[in-house]
């Protein structure tokens, strides 16, 4: 049997796995000067680190009578968060990687990469290559290992991570999922309406566009929210390190609402639709992150 597992070496664990995952991203991307690897790669990092975490609670109960495969995928607390971390991860990479792929590159990241006639590294500039695109690089690590940071304590505690979820741990579990649903839901409606020729140059405001102005990023916050309550549920992870539970939902909150998901967004859309009268009643109309439940249900 292995020792087991505390809630610091869980977090050094998780950083030392998103770390040489994002490390190889950037390699890769820094000799490459391609957008292409970027968000697979930085998904992928979440699910190697609910993994390496999961494997690291659930072989501490290992015995000569059982085997690492069917320690690792017993129905745990565990194994379900590393399950619904992994849902997340596969679905967010698979768009973004598509769109990536059929777009060629991500406009948002050019800033980080040197002008085609700008040879080797280091070459100054406004691009600082590959200085900035290192720090890109190391902000995308640290998200991760926020984001993460209830799945991390969770299984930092493996008798906690080791036991049944329970009927809060699942409805928690379900909502997560629901909501990974949503920002597919989400994505596909956007998408359709981009490729329809009579709505180009207009804004998206049909399906759950007409109820939130932003859904993806209000479900990506439901998400977290479930996942950091479900691992809240199990007994004494909460107090082991309740700053490092609730941090996840508040850091999503405050990135998407006030750092570099909504308001880019809303500069962007201003420029593009600013005009547009149909645009400026959605945007009056429509909250912008929240609905409104009683108008929905009304």
């Amino acid at each position: 049997m292995l020792a087991a597992p505390t809630v610091g070496s869980a977090l050094r664990l998780s950083a030392a796995v998103i770390a040489a995952v994002n490390a190889a991203g950037f390699t890769l991307t820094a000799l490459s000067r391609s957008h292409k690897l970027t968000d697979l790669t930085g998904t992928s990092a979440f699910i190697a680190s609910a993994w390496a975490t999961h494997a690291a609670a659930a072989s501490s109960s290992l015995s000569s009578s059982s085997s690492l495969a069917s320690t690792l995928f017993k129905p745990t607390r565990g194994f379900a968060l590393a399950c619904v971390v992994s849902a997340w991860g596969a679905r967010l990479s698979a768009h973004l990687f598509t769109r990536v792929l059929k777009l060629g590159k991500d406009e948002r990241l050019d800033f980080l990469f040197p002008a085609e006639n700008e040879p080797g590294l280091l070459v100054g500039g406004s691009s600082m290559f590959p200085l900035k695109l290192a720090g890109f690089w190391t902000a995308q690590g640290a998200w991760a290992w926020v984001c993460l940071l209830p799945v991390t304590v969770l299984h930092g505690n493996p008798t906690a991570a080791r036991g049944k979820l329970g009927f809060l741990g699942a409805a928690c579990v379900a909502a997560a999922l629901g909501f990974v649903a949503v920002e597919a839901v989400a994505d596909s409606q956007k998408n359709r309406h981009y490729k329809d020729p009579s709505k180009k140059g207009k804004p998206c405001t049909e399906g759950l566009y007409s109820v939130v102005r932003f859904p993806n990023y209000a479900a990506e916050i439901g998400v977290w929210t479930s996942i950091a309550a479900a691992a809240a549920s199990a007994p004494g992870v909460l107090a082991s390190a309740p700053l490092a539970v609730v941090a996840s939902p508040l850091f999503t909150y405050a990135l998407l609402a006030h750092g570099s998901g909504i308001p880019p967004l809303e500069e962007a859309h201003e420029k593009k639709y600013g005009s547009d009268a149909e645009y400026r009643r959605w945007k009056r109309e429509v909250p912008r992150l929240f609905p409104d439940v009683f108008k929905v249900l009304k």
